[in-house]
């Protein structure tokens, strides 16, 4: 990767692009798709247990007048996805990834689980994050905001007490992934953990799990 040479860009010198791009994205879809290959393919009937629980949920849907009720497959298979079909399906999943860990965040600073589940609709919705986690979206944007949602929950939760400052290491791991993903994710993440810990010193609540 670090070695490829795109003689057709920036024509006549053409471009070094695994020094000159951020790596994350593409190292992400790589580690999904050799991950795939190594779950052997599968085909079984969808369990009894779990047809009882979706059966009423989809039954009620549809009484409420829900368009689009999905059926409920007879059975489940797996297979490994081509590189080209997880390339087009990464925005979804790691726009579903963000919701999640928005709603995480909104509940760490809140304390409630109705603020947290409302985070979670209104980022699954909101234009500016659709726009970056549609299908076929393969751009940096679609894996880093997930990775800075990550960051800036897994910081306020190293902040939570001074016993959870090993959360911090997590945190500066999400950071890193997000700064391997794209170019504007560091400098945003960067200013506004900085911008928070002045916050806490100047509230008074700066403790010795903030300075670790």
């Amino acid at each position: 990767f670090f070695k490829w040479y795109d003689y057709e860009s920036w024509y006549p010198l053409g471009r070094p692009v695994g020094t000159t791009i951020y790596p994350g994205m593409q190292m992400t879809a790589v580690a999904i798709w050799e991950g795939m290959k190594r779950i052997p393919e599968f085909s079984m009937p969808t369990p009894p247990a779990l047809l009882q629980i979706l059966q009423p949920l989809l039954t009620f849907a549809e009484k409420k007048g829900v368009m689009y009720v999905p059926s409920i497959p007879a059975e489940i298979s797996y297979a490994p996805m081509s590189v080209n079909d997880i390339c087009c399906m990464m925005p979804p999943w790691f726009g579903s990834v963000a919701s999640l860990f928005t709603g995480l965040l909104a509940y760490e600073i809140s304390r409630s689980v109705n603020a947290g589940i409302m985070a979670v609709g209104i980022m699954s919705v909101i234009p500016a994050h659709l726009m970056r986690s549609v299908g076929g979206e393969f751009d940096n944007e679609a894996v880093a905001v997930a990775a800075i949602c990550c960051t800036f929950w897994l910081w306020l939760r190293s902040v939570r007490t001074p016993r959870s400052w090993p959360w911090g290491l997590l945190a500066g791991a999400s950071y890193a992934y997000a700064a391997a993903a794209w170019g504007g994710g560091p400098i945003f993440v960067l200013n506004m953990v900085g911008v928070h810990a002045l916050l806490l010193v100047g509230l008074g609540r700066f403790n010795s799990g903030v300075h670790k």
